[in-house]
């Protein structure tokens, strides 16, 4: 992969890590929200970038090193914004949706959220890892039977 394919992977990761942060103290979205950052990012991303035409995954190596990439990155912004909207919310209009957690951003340290942030970035990474692997499985799945029924003369 060259520089400009990681820069647009990392902006749309960062994007989409904001977008799902806004929308994660909202009840029962939040939940989902989680989920789409904690699964879902990668193969979002990834679809949106080969259906730009701007990635072209050819190893399964590609896929699952893409894969982390937009876990992390995505899971960084949605903490970093869902800890910074939640601190306003709870300081400023007395609003949560989770006790302990808007308790643990509001009163810890910044270093342990930083570190708590890192290592939930790094679980983020591993699950869309594995679902970056199975996206690049079931793109060369319906290519190949997409290739069958349409043979090449």
């Amino acid at each position: 992969m060259n520089k400009f394919v990681i820069k647009n992977i990392v902006i749309l990761s960062l994007i989409l890590g904001v977008i799902l942060g806004l929308l994660a103290p909202v009840p029962y979205v939040g939940m989902a929200a989680l989920f789409g950052a904690l699964l879902l990012a990668a193969p979002v991303v990834m679809v949106y970038l080969i259906m730009d035409s701007k990635l072209d995954l050819t190893t399964a190596k590609d896929s699952i090193l893409t894969g982390a990439l937009v876990g992390f990155c995505t899971n960084f912004s949605f903490s970093v914004t869902y800890a910074v909207l939640m601190a306003i919310l709870a300081k400023g209009f007395q609003y949560t949706t989770n006790y302990f957690l808007t308790a643990m951003i509001t009163n810890s340290p910044i270093w342990l959220l930083f570190v708590f942030i890192i290592f939930i970035g790094v679980l983020c990474a591993v699950t869309n890892a594995f679902t970056g692997f199975l996206t690049y499985y079931v793109i060369n799945f319906i290519r190949d039977m997409y290739e069958k029924q349409h043979p090449k003369d």
